[in-house]
């Protein structure tokens, strides 16, 4: 989410990472490879996340491929997080491929909903950027609906966490359900449960690393006392606001409400590091609005902190190391989304690099079906994008925090070759 925004309205400058071409399928069917067991070619999803349900999706329409979805959630509790935009050439193109791009039309939102409003700590309004861009707004919640559309009821289950994941003596990946189950016998796991994935030490050792940075999210209520100052501020879309080390980024939500990001820097244990009761939310607004973080802010910036409706919720930044982007291909699993390369969101490319890997990772089970083989061309094809996107979005994010933002961001912005780049070469 957060930064999502911006990733459309220019080209990118790490095109040596994009030459690879996903490769045209020529296959209707994903068993043409396996015929060990009955079970063999059957292809385990883990995480009902946007890159998993896409999974999902494509392989539904595809057809000739079985496949389940396992995920913690209920389906009637909605995601956590702010809205996504989609770009044209990944989140929208896997929802068409998927046969489902009319249904998100019923909620996405376009027009002003792109534009967005860059201000300085002291609530001077630089510029407004993104009329125009083909990357319509969606709540988490409204995508998730949207691709449930495309997969039958049955292929979903539910309220089912997997504690761990282990291979049994035949070297079947088994996985351990937390109600004491198991299920196993699956040609291909694919982990798609996001940074604290149990399915990615089968694949790798390595995990995220803490950026040194955080959100805190809080909202903006309709009939709260600053709503109507929020919407002249922020408008239909959203509102970033630079320096001094810290920043917000403010977006209107789908029902209406605006959601309040708080960037600041902490430890990664910030909740629970004595600082300040995050739980008490006046004595936390006093906190954010001390002199070392947003006290230099004009009155009217410090009253979007000062007037919004809690509660506050940490959302600690991490990143997957870039140099750990090398693995070997194993044998009967794969990472997609934030599994394989979870990032900061500075360069907004997350949820569109996700359904990306989930475009790419059904095609080549299409065409080479349920094998080691076709993992491989996926991970090869993977591998450089996200390098590129995480190494961007590490790079943009000491932009926003900054002594002297927006100062940098402005620069580069109106330098030719921005960090900000798109989604959409595949």
């Amino acid at each position: 989410m957060l930064i999502p925004h911006l990733s459309c309205i220019f080209e990118p400058i790490l095109n040596l990472f994009r030459s690879t071409k996903t490769t045209t399928s020529t296959m209707s069917s994903c068993n043409s490879n396996n015929n060990n067991n009955n079970n063999n070619n059957k292809i385990c999803i883990v995480g009902a996340s946007p890159s998993g349900l896409a999974l999902g999706a494509l392989l539904e329409k595809q057809g000739g491929c079985d496949y389940v979805i396992y995920e913690s959630s209920a389906e009637d509790v909605p995601p956590r997080g702010g809205c996504l935009d989609l770009h044209p050439g990944s989140g929208q193109r896997a929802l068409k491929d998927a046969g489902v791009f009319e249904e998100f039309k019923k909620y996405a939102r376009y027009g002003d909903a792109t534009i967005h409003r860059l201000f300085s700590q002291k609530g001077e309004n630089f510029f407004d950027f993104g009329e125009g861009r083909d990357a319509p707004e969606i709540d988490r919640w409204a995508l998730r609906k949207v691709l449930l559309s495309g997969i039958p009821k049955e292929k979903t289950h539910w309220k089912k966490p997997v504690a761990s994941t282990t291979r049994d003596e035949n070297k079947q990946i088994v996985l351990n359900f937390a109600n004491g189950t198991t299920a196993s016998g699956f040609g291909l796991v694919v982990g798609a449960d996001g940074t604290w994935s149990k399915v990615r030490h089968l694949v790798t050792d390595a995990k995220p690393q803490y950026s040194g940075n955080l959100f805190v999210t809080t909202k903006i209520l309709p009939g709260g006392p600053y709503y109507e100052k929020m919407k002249e501020l922020c408008r239909m879309g959203s509102m970033i606001v630079m320096g001094k080390g810290v920043h917000m980024f403010n977006s209107r939500q789908g029902d209406g409400h605006y959601r309040v990001d708080v960037g600041i820097p902490g430890p990664e244990n910030f909740a629970d590091a004595g600082l300040v009761d995050i739980k008490d939310w006046d004595a936390f607004k006093k906190y954010l609005l001390g002199d070392d973080l947003f006290g230099p802010y004009s009155d009217e910036m410090k009253e979007i902190i000062n007037q919004s409706q809690g509660p506050f919720r940490p959302w600690i930044m991490y990143y997957f190391p870039t140099d750990s982007l090398n693995w070997k291909t194993v044998p009967g699993v794969t990472l997609i989304g934030d599994a394989a390369h979870v990032t900061t969101p500075f360069v907004g490319d997350g949820v569109n690099c996700a359904m990306r890997d989930a475009i790419i990772l059904a095609g080549k089970l299409k065409e080479l079906g349920v094998s080691e083989e076709a993992v491989a061309a996926y991970e090869r094809e993977m591998f450089p994008f996200a390098i590129d996107v995480i190494t961007r979005s590490l790079q943009s994010q000491k932009m926003f925090f900054e002594k002297k933002a927006p100062k940098t961001f402005i620069e580069v912005m109106s330098s030719g070759k921005p960090l900000i780049g798109t989604t959409d070469h595949i």
